[in-house]
């Protein structure tokens, strides 16, 4: 979808309301970088997290806010992704792999700069969902 596009639509929904569930809002460190299992050597070196935090959360899904949509030459939005999540939980780090089904560059007058990414949970342990979840619990 071109820019153009995506900044039309962001601001429909600001005028018409956004259909999406209503998600809490919550502030997460995180880290994002491309998941690619049988990554090594120089690729790997080239795969550098970027660092961000989360503007939502939901049960299947999560908005990340970070200050690009590239890591290197390769787009975190572009299709077939996987993202690699790893998010600063004070009860310790929660990893997860999603998927990003839209962005939006955020306002450059306004408080949040770069990039607004809604990605939908794919994978994660057990273990992490129940305190991912518990962590929803908390916050409604």
């Amino acid at each position: 979808m071109s820019e153009l596009l995506r900044t039309i639509v962001a601001r429909v929904r600001a005028y018409v309301g956004n259909r999406r569930a209503p998600r809490p809002s919550l502030r997460l460190p995180c880290s994002v970088s491309l998941y690619e299992p049988m990554m090594s050597g120089e690729h790997a070196r080239r795969n550098l997290p970027l660092a961000g935090y989360t503007r939502d959360l939901s049960a299947s899904g999560l908005g990340l806010v970070l200050p690009a949509v590239r890591v290197g030459e390769r787009y975190l939005t572009g299709p077939g992704v996987t993202l690699s999540i790893q998010l600063e939980h004070p009860a310790g780090p929660l990893a997860l792999l999603g998927t990003p089904v839209r962005y939006e560059q955020l306002s450059k007058e306004g408080a949040e700069q770069g990039f607004l990414i809604g990605v939908r949970i794919v994978e994660m342990s057990a273990e992490t969902r129940a305190r991912y979840e518990s962590h929803l619990a908390q916050a409604r």
